[in-house]
């Protein structure tokens, strides 16, 4: 069960006062990215939520609006006990900022850097509220502090395409047709459909490397093996934003863009395992072997 899965009803979170205090009674250690060890002077008593950032990154800012990747962390700020943790659970939490995260957390992410840690200390109607969260061991009305290491969110800005030198496709792989430069589709006759994950370079990038999980600006286009055009495309729009590494795209572009730098352009042809399997798609019939073409245009 999401840490994040109530919402609450009011928001008192910022910089107060009671800041100083707080950030005596809540002391945070360990490594970014690691379970923190949270000692907290309880109980905690809080007039209003407070944030401070434990430890800052150098990466783009959280909009308010953005989604952000987060190891969290959260601990009872009654009871000085540790509640619950995506380090425990095994995969960091995606979140879309907004109504579906605590207001308290919520206000804390904004305009902070990725890479950084930040600590929140949270009255009970910026977090679970009068409900509490049994499972984690939170009453209802019990205080609650996070410790939320941001590893990404989406890039802040977006590259226009691929920025470093032509690689050359082998001869049996598809070919890349272009308008204006623009990929508009993937032609098929002198291909040899293979059984594995390929990966071809087709444009050296010269930007930071995706490291899952990451967040990514992307545009791309898919075409079923032996179709006659694409099932989707990005090139004529805005650039897509994906989570790598976190499931939420096919398995082929988990394992293929792990690794890829920005101003990339990579050819990603995707057994049907690696794929839709077979489950039919729109426009992708079961068991499809699956080309795509991306353009890496910002890692966040």
């Amino acid at each position: 069960m999401s840490v994040l899965a109530l919402t609450a009803t009011a928001c008192g979170s910022g910089d107060t006062g009671e800041e100083k205090s707080v950030r005596e009674r809540v002391q945070v250690s360990g490594a970014f990215g690691e379970a923190p060890q949270i000692k907290i002077d309880a109980p905690l008593e809080l007039t209003e939520s407070s944030s401070w950032i434990e430890e800052e990154g150098d990466g783009d800012a959280v909009g308010e609006d953005a989604t952000a990747i987060l190891e969290l962390s959260l601990a009872n700020g009654r009871t000085g006990k540790a509640a619950i943790s995506t380090i425990d659970q095994g995969q960091p939490l995606e979140v879309k900022l907004g109504d579906g995260v605590f207001p308290s957390l919520n206000t804390a992410l904004v305009g902070k850097p990725a890479d950084s840690r930040i600590v929140v200390a949270s009255v009970a109607d910026d977090a679970y509220g009068d409900s509490g969260s049994p499972q984690s061991g939170i009453k209802g009305g019990d205080p609650v502090v996070m410790v939320a290491d941001i590893l990404s969110t989406d890039p802040t800005s977006a590259l226009d395409g691929p920025t470093g030198a032509t690689l050359a496709a082998p001869a049996k792989a598809p070919r890349v047709k272009e308008t204006d430069g623009m990929p508009v589709r993937l032609a098929f006759a002198k291909a040899r459909k293979p059984k594995k994950l390929i990966v071809i370079p087709l444009r050296k990038g010269t930007g930071p490397a995706i490291e899952s999980p990451d967040r990514i600006s992307a545009d791309y286009l898919g075409q079923v093996w032996g179709a006659k055009k694409p099932f989707g495309s990005t090139f004529s729009e805005q650039p897509a934003e994906f989570s790598i590494g976190l499931g939420g795209v096919v398995p082929a572009w988990d394992k293929a863009l792990d690794g890829q730098k920005e101003g990339a352009r990579v050819m990603i042809i995707s057994p049907p395992d690696l794929g839709y399997g077979s489950s039919a798609q729109p426009n992708i019939p079961a068991n499809s072997t699956l080309v795509f073409v991306v353009d890496v245009l910002g890692v966040g």
